[in-house]
């Protein structure tokens, strides 16, 4: 049904004289069409009242103009926005361009033992930081689908509490509550059926992201570990639709709620027995059906490197020795591993960092 005159909210004066004139059925579409002089002549009204008429029924007929603005607004607008949060350490966030970014869906994978969870870990602990420095609030919904919940709880309480002292609280007491305050902002869920995952992604989440619209990050860990079960596993035109359906269900997820989605997956090694001579590669486990569907890739390697961690890193220790009556530092020495982008459409794949990991989380080395 056309909108008309009767629709619209005008001053006593303005719409008394427009409704004489042209009767309160009056079409929106034909009022805009008028000239604004031949408008003048019949209603005799002044021309700042036209100018009023007319603001008022472009308003109603085209809604969007309602929400039109400057360049300069939307510099702003993007300004006070967040885009990207941070990975915990300035060396990976300069090899990730600044970090991760929202509206993703952001892939890690990698052997067993190479970090990919405490990635994650930190990353459900980095994004309440940056946020919380832009006074702002950031929640995390992680979604775990192998680990034992003991060992991530344990590693979470490590990192969390370095990360609260390092914001620099008034004392142990004030730390430990922003050590809460990190746990209060983590919903975590064990997933270890495919179908299970399925009905969180379409029913679940969206009923709680609407509940709660400060989740910015959606972690599983790890993807491909529902689909080891027997009735999906050797099913490979099911599996394929299945990941098809996940990754349109996360894409709508990201753009609608404006938040990450990090997934991790294992490496696998190459089938083709013709690689077998050449040096050992891992590749994605969930194969091509899956590596459209993100939009940025990371890989994560063991190295053979090692390399003494710093005194200044606060992990080195001060060893005694009562016979010589010596004082001497004590040096942690931690195996390298190593970050490189497999594919990221704004990230330069050339980019690549070495990293390790101990008590308090994961840092980039500049080795």
């Amino acid at each position: 049904m056309p909108l008309t005159l009767n629709d619209i909210d005008l001053p006593p004066n303005v719409e008394g004289k427009l409704n004489r004139a042209y009767g309160t059925k009056y079409s929106l579409q034909k009022f805009l069409e008028l000239d604004p002089n031949e408008i003048i002549r019949t209603t005799h009204l002044l021309p700042a009242d036209i100018d009023i008429a007319l603001q008022c029924v472009s308003n109603t007929f085209y809604p969007f103009s309602r929400r039109q603005m400057s360049v300069w607004q939307m510099i702003e607008n993007e300004r006070d926005t967040i885009t990207i949060f941070s990975t915990g350490c300035p060396i990976i966030d300069k090899t990730l361009n600044g970090g991760i970014r929202l509206g993703q869906i952001t892939e890690l994978y990698g052997e067993s033992g190479c970090g990919k969870t405490q990635f994650c870990i930190q990353m459900s602990l980095e994004v309440q930081r940056t946020f919380r420095a832009r006074g702002q609030e950031a929640k995390v919904v992680y979604i775990n689908t192998e680990s034992q919940i003991e060992k991530i709880d344990k590693r979470l309480k490590h990192i969390s509490y370095y990360r609260a002292k390092t914001d620099k609280p008034f004392n142990i007491a004030d730390a430990r509550c922003l050590q809460q305050k990190f746990f209060d902002n983590i919903y975590l869920d064990i997933i270890r059926h495919y179908r299970h995952l399925e009905m969180t992604l379409i029913d679940r989440l969206p009923l709680l992201l609407n509940r709660e619209p400060s989740i910015r990050l959606i972690i599983i860990d790890s993807l491909a570990a529902i689909f080891r079960s027997e009735d999906i596993m050797f099913e490979h035109h099911t599996k394929a639709n299945t990941l098809q359906y996940f990754g349109f269900a996360m894409h709508t997820l990201c753009q609608r709620y404006n938040l990450a989605i990090v997934q991790t997956q294992f490496g696998q090694k190459p089938t083709d027995l013709s690689l077998l001579s050449q040096p050992m590669i891992l590749g994605p486990a969930l194969g091509l059906t899956w590596a459209f569907l993100v939009h940025c890739r990371i890989q994560l390697t063991k190295t053979e490197k090692i390399e003494e961690h710093h005194p200044d890193s606060q992990q080195s220790q001060v060893v005694y020795d009562e016979r010589q009556a010596t004082t001497s530092i004590k040096t942690n020495v931690v195996y390298l591993r190593s970050l490189s982008i497999d594919y990221c459409y704004h990230i330069p794949k050339t980019n690549r960092c070495n990293y390790f990991i101990v008590d308090k989380g994961v840092f980039g080395s500049l080795s």
